[in-house]
C-alpha cells in the first residue's frame, strides 16, 4: 500500500514537472522585448525601396549627407528625391516632414492612444450612421402620416434629431482628437528618424553607401537605426548596386586621380580612363564611352562650380543623369559621333 501512495506521488510530481517544462519553453518561445510593428518581410521591402532611392538620387545626396550638421538639415538633403505625387514621396515624407523635437518614447505613446482610439471610433461612426438612418426614416414616415398619427411621427422626429445630433457630436469630437494625435504623431516620428539618421551619419561605424543607409533608415520610425541594421543584416538585398550606382563608382574612380588643375585637363583625363577602367567596372564603362558626348558635358558643368574636390564625383554623377533626361535629337545624333571608339575599350 505505502508502495502504491508513493507511486502516485510521484507520478503526480512527475506530470507537474512536465507542465512546468512545458509552461517553461512556451514562455521562452516567445519573441523578447517590446513587440515590433514592422515585420521582417515589411522591413526588408522599405529597405529595398530606399535602396532603389538612394542609389538613383546619389549625385544628389551622397555628399550633402556628409555635411549635414543638424537633424534638420536633412530636409533640405533629402527633399529634392521626394517629389510630390510620385511613391518616393510617402516612403520619404517622414524625413521631409518640418516638425517639433520630441523624444523616441512619445511615438510610441501616441501610437498606443491612437490604437486606443479605433474602437470607439468605429463605434461612434455605426452610432452616427444608424441614427441618421433612423431619422430618415422618420422624415419618410412623416410625408405619410395624417391627423394623430402625424403628432406622434412629429415627436419621434424630434427624438431622433436629437439622438442623431448626439451621435453627431461624439464622433466629431474622436474624429478631431485622432486628427490632433496624427498630426503630433507625425511631427514626433519625423524628427526621431532625422535624429536616428543623424546619429548614425556621425557614428562613422558603417561606410556611407546607399545600401548602408537604406538598412539604418528602413526601420524609421518605428525603431532605432541600430537595430534597423541588425535585422537587415539578416536577408542580403537583392538589388544593391544597380547601374545608377555604377556609374558614380566609375566616376568616383576616374575622379580621383584626375588631373583637376584645369577643365580641359580634368575633361583628357577622364577620356583616358574610361578605356583603362578595371573589369569590376565593365558596365559602366560600356556606358560612358558611348554616352561620352553626356559625361564630357557633365565634367565641364561639375568643374565650374567649383566645388571640393571630394564633391566633385557627385556633381559630375548628378549632371551626367541630368543629361541623359534632357536628350534632344540633336544631341542623339551628336553623341553617336561623339562615342569613343570601340577600340579603346579592349
Amino acid at each position: 500500500m505505502a508502495i502504491s501512495v508513493i507511486g502516485c506521488a510521484f507520478m503526480r510530481r512527475s506530470k507537474s514537472q512536465e507542465g512546468l517544462t512545458a509552461f517553461q519553453e512556451a514562455r521562452d518561445s516567445r519573441p523578447r522585448g517590446r513587440p515590433s510593428e514592422l515585420s521582417d518581410l515589411q522591413l526588408h521591402n522599405r529597405r529595398d525601396q530606399l535602396v532603389q532611392i538612394f542609389e538613383g538620387m546619389w549625385g544628389e545626396i551622397g555628399w550633402e549627407l556628409q555635411r549635414c550638421k543638424k537633424a534638420d538639415d536633412l530636409i533640405r538633403t533629402f527633399a529634392p528625391v521626394a517629389a510630390p505625387g510620385s511613391w518616393i514621396c510617402g516612403v520619404m515624407m517622414v524625413f521631409c516632414h518640418p516638425s517639433e523635437p520630441g523624444s523616441g518614447a512619445f511615438p510610441r505613446k501616441l501610437r498606443a492612444e491612437l490604437q486606443a482610439l479605433a474602437a470607439p471610433i468605429r463605434f461612434a461612426d455605426e452610432s452616427h450612421r444608424r441614427a441618421e438612418e433612423q431619422l430618415l426614416q422618420v422624415n419618410l414616415a412623416l410625408t405619410q402620416a395624417h391627423g394623430r398619427s402625424r403628432r406622434i411621427v412629429k415627436r419621434v422626429r424630434k427624438k431622433r434629431r436629437k439622438e442623431a445630433w448626439k451621435a453627431a457630436q461624439q464622433y466629431r469630437s474622436l474624429s478631431n482628437s485622432e486628427t490632433r494625435l496624427k498630426t503630433r504623431l507625425g511631427d514626433l516620428e519625423s524628427n526621431f528618424a532625422r535624429q536616428e539618421i543623424l546619429r548614425f551619419l556621425k557614428s562613422k561605424r558603417y561606410a556611407l553607401t546607399p545600401l548602408s543607409l537604406a538598412d539604418a533608415a528602413a526601420g524609421l520610425p518605428y525603431m532605432g537605426w541600430r537595430q534597423s541594421m541588425r535585422r537587415n543584416a539578416k536577408a542580403p538585398c537583392a538589388i544593391a548596386i544597380g547601374r545608377m550606382y555604377e556609374i558614380f563608382k566609375a566616376i568616383r574612380y576616374l575622379a580621383i586621380n584626375a588631373n583637376k588643375k584645369t577643365e580641359n585637363g580634368l575633361v583628357i583625363t577622364f577620356e583616358d580612363g574610361i578605356p583603362s577602367l578595371p573589369s569590376r567596372y565593365q558596365l559602366p564603362k560600356a556606358e560612358l564611352a558611348e554616352k561620352w558626348f553626356y559625361l564630357e558635358r557633365a565634367l565641364r558643368q561639375a568643374y565650374r562650380t567649383k566645388l571640393h574636390p571630394k564633391a566633385l564625383p557627385f556633381e559630375i554623377t548628378k549632371r551626367y543623369f541630368i543629361q541623359l533626361q534632357s536628350q534632344s535629337q540633336v544631341n542623339v545624333v551628336l553623341a553617336e559621333q561623339a562615342r569613343l571608339p570601340i577600340s579603346k575599350l579592349h
